[in-house]
């Protein structure tokens, strides 16, 4: 019976060293998922950072044309206001005649 709680105790302490071999196995899969997931975020990363780019570049595109839309219109406004302008006076002109 001597021996009997000595190979109890090894028996226990192979059982742990097998439990730690599965756990470290586990931690090592467990990083390779963690590389793969950044690689995974970082490919995120940069097409949301593309998406940001062009979504400005659309913005301000938008915003120029619209400048160019009010000017245009601005502009039209001014030289109708001429025109009309001008061509009371040339009534005039041609009533005093």
């Amino acid at each position: 019976m001597a021996n009997e709680p000595e190979n109890l105790v090894l028996e226990l302490l192979r059982g742990m060293r097998e439990e730690m071999r599965d756990m470290r196995e586990g931690v090592r899969e467990l990083r390779g998922d963690i590389r793969e997931i950044r690689v995974v975020l970082d490919k995120h990363g940069m097409q949301l950072e593309y998406l940001d780019e062009h979504l400005e570049m659309l913005r301000e595109s938008t915003m120029t044309t619209l400048g160019f839309a009010t000017n245009t219109g601005l502009q039209q406004k001014k030289l109708a206001k001429q025109l009309g302008e001008l061509a009371e006076r040339v009534e005039r002109l041609e009533k005093s005649k």
